[in-house]
Parts: structure tokens; sequence; C-alpha cells
């Protein structure tokens, strides 16, 4: 016997269902896709998978078992008893679970399609969007809705305004460069916003009804109970209830932005947009805790006296500054000289020692490496001007001792030399180069 196709079946579903007439065990998405390849060359299995979903929908087939599920057709009588009244079902999909027998079979009687439910949260959109015709960006219904909807986000209003789009409540305007996307209300919103059936007239009771009557009030009475209402559009979701927000959820939300759109260690990276949206104690905690990290951050690390002369760096070349200042403190190591402070500043080092009976303030500067924003060569005159002006400032603080700029022996570092002798003159520095091999040779 063969089963009636639902109107809404057409094309792949008619021949899906003539298949699985004469295969009662059922098929799998692969086999429907294989067995009707040839008619629809386009059908893979996920193709047919879509379709036998929504043969399920309309109660035409059932799907079973667990890798590969398998598509069957329903049983004669289970077929009979969803195709004799769907409208038991459409109805607990549509209307409230709390709505008596009586209304629903008055519905039925009188032909009218109960309005969709709307969720808590859409009913305060709706609300929110009825005081301002011009419409609101999602972000202005987070904060029109702050206060009775704390833990919801903007993204989860967008999320609600398209609900509400399919729904034909609302409608959005078209995107653009320099205005925001807004929500407003249709025309016939207004006549179409109603949650509820108009409760049918109450019947006058009979003598043995009012006689209990006094019985029922001295119960007591019953307390009302929340009744989650069915989402708006579609099937009940399967994901999981939301679970309250934690102050630990709001720090890793931040730290993931930072990874994210920020540098991970900058102190002066402002506050989470979505702080203000976030209950007030977890945005004070949050807010404690990011002030202690910039807290951290900022505090300067004490001096130690503890003197670190620079070693070699064998994964870098030889010119870096790490390298040619680890030349220098060895060479003077060797000459006798004692090194009395070892400091690193910036693309620069500053080494302090005595050699023979005198101060010796030494400015070391290494070649920029390749992967830099500008070239090597235009990096190598900023440094070169920049040691030049430290050794005109150590001059100053310095008036007896020697003064000396350290570089790595290249063309580009020769000819800054030559160039600005003068300058170099008239602090009195000396410009010592120092080769591949280690060895320092002085101006």
């Amino acid at each position: 016997m063969a089963l009636p196709v639902p109107e809404s079946a057409a094309g792949p579903r008619e021949d899906i269902i003539r298949l699985l007439a004469g295969t009662p065990e059922g098929l799998s998405d692969a086999e429907i896709a294989t067995a009707l390849g040839d008619r629809y060359p386009s059908l893979n299995a996920k193709a047919a998978n879509h379709q036998c979903r929504r043969l399920v929908a309309a109660g035409a087939v059932e799907r079973v078992g667990t890798r590969p599920v398998r598509t069957r057709l329903v049983p004669d009588g289970e077929a009979g008893t969803r195709d004799a009244d769907p409208a038991p079902a459409l109805v607990e999909q549509t209307t409230e679970p709390d709505q008596p027998p009586e209304m629903l079979e008055a519905l039925r009687d009188a032909g009218a399609t109960p309005a969709p439910a709307l969720t808590p949260i859409q009913q305060d959109v709706v609300a929110a969007l009825a005081e301002t015709p011009v419409g609101l960006t999602d972000n202005e219904l987070a904060a029109a809705l702050a206060s009775r909807h704390p833990e919801v986000d903007p993204k989860a209003f967008n999320y609600q305004c398209r609900k509400l789009v399919k729904a034909g409540l609302v409608e959005r305007s078209a995107r653009s460069r320099d205005t925001p996307i807004r929500t407003r209300l249709t025309a016939a919103a207004p006549e179409r916003h109603s949650t509820r059936p108009d409760p049918p007239a109450e019947e006058p009771l009979d003598e043995p009804a009012a006689a209990e009557q006094p019985a029922r009030q001295e119960a007591p009475e019953p307390v009302e109970q929340k009744v989650r209402e069915p989402a708006l559009v579609g099937a009940p979701s399967r994901r999981p209830g939301r679970r309250a927000k934690a102050p630990a959820d709001d720090v890793a939300r931040m730290r993931r932005s930072e990874r994210d759109d920020w540098a991970p260690d900058d102190p002066d990276v402002p506050l989470l947009r979505f702080l203000p949206f976030a209950p007030a104690a977890t945005a004070r905690t949050a807010l404690r805790e990011r002030m202690a990290e910039r807290a951290a951050l900022r505090r300067v690390p004490e001096q130690s006296d503890e003197i670190v002369v620079p070693t070699r760096d064998v994964l870098q070349g030889w010119s870096r500054t790490q390298n040619v200042a680890a030349a220098v403190a060895a060479w003077l190591t060797r000459r006798g000289s004692t090194i009395r402070a070892a400091r690193a500043s910036g693309p620069a080092h500053e080494l302090v020692a005595t050699l023979d009976g005198a101060d010796l303030h030494v400015e070391v500067t290494g070649w920029p490496p390749d992967g830099a924003r500008s070239h090597p060569t235009t990096l190598a005159g900023d440094w070169f001007r920049a040691a030049a002006r430290a050794a005109s400032q150590r001059r100053r603080a310095h008036p007896r001792g020697r003064v000396v700029i350290a570089l790595p022996d290249t063309r580009r570092y020769r000819a800054l030399a030559e160039d600005g002798a003068e300058v170099l003159a008239g602090a009195r520095a000396e410009v010592w180069f120092v080769d591949g091999a280690g060895e320092v040779q002085l101006s």
C-alpha cells in the first residue's frame, strides 16, 4: 500500500517515499543518494539527509538507528494517526503549554491559527521598539534592556531580532558604510503582537458546582509556576540551557579579546565594551582584576646590584647588538679591564668599565634585523645618530672619562662615522669597530 505524499513534498521527496515503500527496513542517506543518482545527479548524501528530515517533519517517515541512521516509512498505525489530525502537533508548537484543551478545541473549530508565542526577551524587544519608531541598533537594544536582561550581549539581541524578522514583527534597515543596521517595528506589528488568544466566555455554573464553591475557596491557592514559552520559529532547540555567568568567564573573555585584537601586555588597553552590559557585581570584579594586572605591568622591577655581562648569542648574527657588546666586553676583560656596569637600553647597550686607570663609557650599537618595518640601512642611520647623541650626553656627564661608540665593522657604519666625524670630534668620542671574529679596531 503506497502512502500519500504530503503536499509540501516535491521532486526527490516523492521518489524517496516510493523508494522506501519497497524497502521496509529503511535506507541510509548514502544508499538513497546512490539509488536516486541517475534521476537526480546533484543529490548527494547531505542533500538526501535534508530531504529526509523534511519528510520526518511532515510525519511521512522516521529515522532510526545510529551510524548510519536509516530512514524508513512510518508504520501504518502511526502514519494514520499523524495524517488524521495534524492540528494538535501544530498547536503544540505554536501555542503555550499552559493553555487548556477547551481553548485549543475552540481554536480548531473556529479555523483560526494561534499566533506564535514570544519569549520574554522578544516581548521586551518589541516593547522597546514600540517606543522608538525610528528603530534601534543591537547595541542600543542591549543598553536599553540591560536592567532586565543583564546577561544578554548585543550578539544575542541580534539573533532575537532576526527571529522576529522571520515572524514578520520587525524589519531591519539595509547595511551601509556610515549608518548602522537598525531594527524597527513593521506596519502590521501592533495587530500581530499577541502572545495569547482571547479566553472563551465563562459559562454559568449549575447549582451543584455552586454548592461546591465554598469548599474550593477554603483550599490554598496553587502557586503559579513560571513555564518557559516555546520558541518563536521552528521546533524547540536541543542546545543546553544558558548557565549563569561567573566573573571568571568575563576575565577569560577579556583575555581572549586581548590576544586576538590588541597587544597582550599593553597596560593602556581600555576595558572591554561588554562590561556595561554585565551585572554590576561581575563588572566590578572584572575591573578590580584588570586594574591589578595593569598595576603589575607598571610595577618597576627593583634594581639589582649584580652585574650581568653580555654573552654571545649563537642564534643571532655576529653584527647584532648583543654579540657586539659581548665581543667588546670580552676584549676589555682580556686587556685587564674591570666592567662596573652593563645596561641594555632599546637597540643599544651601555658598558661602564675601568681601563688603564680611567673611566670608560662605551655605547654599543649593532646592525638592525632584516624583519624590521624599515630597511636595515635606514635604521642603521637612525641608530648611529642616537649613539652620537648618547655620546655627547656621556661627555657632558663625564668630562674626564673616555667616551666610545662601538659599532659592527660594516661599510654603512664606516660611511656614517666619516660623515659624523665633526660631531664625534666635538664630543671627543672614539669609534671602535668590531669584526666577525670578535676583534676590536680602535679609531
